[in-house]
């Protein structure tokens, strides 16, 4: 036989194969039409099957099922925030009620004062934290505090700023009194000048003098001046007190012969005690 008659024969043995394959498959068990299946239920046996497995005939802290009393309804499930505040009460509501029935059963379950524990964390990673959390707390409270003085600093310009212009308007109204009372010392018109109760001088240099108050026919000094003579005297003439007056030329009284005395007008003063020789004369006269 040639070598095509044997591939020919070989193909067709693969066919066969696979043929016999698929009419096995179809055969099968699984591909045959399955009769419908039929739900019988036994109440009976159902409810006993509960009676068994149920927990009731357990105590409440064996159990620790708690159930809602009234269950969640919910209008819009896209409503997250309504949806999670429902979740928020039934939890609360479950965990009052879990308290309460742990009371009931003289459970202990809060932790005693002196309960030690060890922590999960390390006590250099804890204060690390605290220190942190301590320095988090300084810098909010600096900050208000800093806030705080910006306020205050606001508030206090505020205040300075009023204050300045009040002391200007004062002033300003006080040189308005001024400037009245000066226009009638010129005018001659004090009128009720005694009023502004200021003392004020006037461009001539003589000073505003009170009305009545008159001495030898001339005005008195006003307070400013009378406080000022009271302080530092009554003045006088300051100036030329040690200049030359007929007087103070004519007057001997200072002068002493003594002190003044000389051998004639014209020559020298009394010779005092020699000196002593120098050395060669000395030398000389030994």
């Amino acid at each position: 036989m040639s070598e095509e008659q044997h591939e020919y024969d070989d193909s067709m043995m693969i066919d066969d194969d696979e043929t016999a394959l698929e009419i096995a498959a179809l055969q099968s068990e699984d591909m045959l039409p399955q009769p419908k299946k039929e739900y019988i239920y036994h109440k009976e046996a159902l409810t006993a099957l509960l009676d068994e497995i149920s927990q009731k005939k357990f105590k409440w802290i064996q159990r620790c099922d708690i159930t809602s009393s009234e269950p969640i309804v919910v209008d819009k499930t896209e409503d997250d925030l309504d949806r999670e505040l429902k979740f928020y009460q039934q939890g609360l509501e479950a965990a009052i009620q879990g308290k309460q029935e742990v009371l009931n059963a003289g459970v202990p379950f809060e932790r005693p004062d002196d309960f030690f524990a060890e922590m999960v964390k390390s006590d250099a990673h804890m204060a690390r934290i605290r220190d942190k959390l301590i320095t988090q707390q300084k810098g909010i409270q600096n900050a208000e505090e800093a806030k705080k003085q910006r306020e205050l600093r606001k508030y206090g310009k505020q205040i300075q700023q009023e204050k300045l212009k009040e002391r200007e308007d004062q002033k300003k109204a006080s040189l308005d009194k001024i400037a009245t009372i000066k226009k009638r010392l010129r005018s001659g018109n004090l009128g009720d000048a005694d009023d502004f109760d200021i003392d004020v001088d006037s461009d001539d240099g003589a000073g505003a003098r009170s009305g009545p108050n008159k001495k030898g026919g001339k005005l008195a000094p006003n307070k400013k001046r009378q406080l000022k003579n009271e302080k530092f005297g009554f003045g006088g003439k300051k100036r030329g007190l040690k200049r030359n007056t007929a007087d103070s030329t004519g007057d001997m009284g200072d002068f002493s012969v003594k002190r003044n005395k000389s051998t004639n007008f014209g020559g020298s003063a009394k010779k005092g005690k020699s000196k002593r020789p120098g050395k060669a004369k000395r030398q000389r006269g030994l």
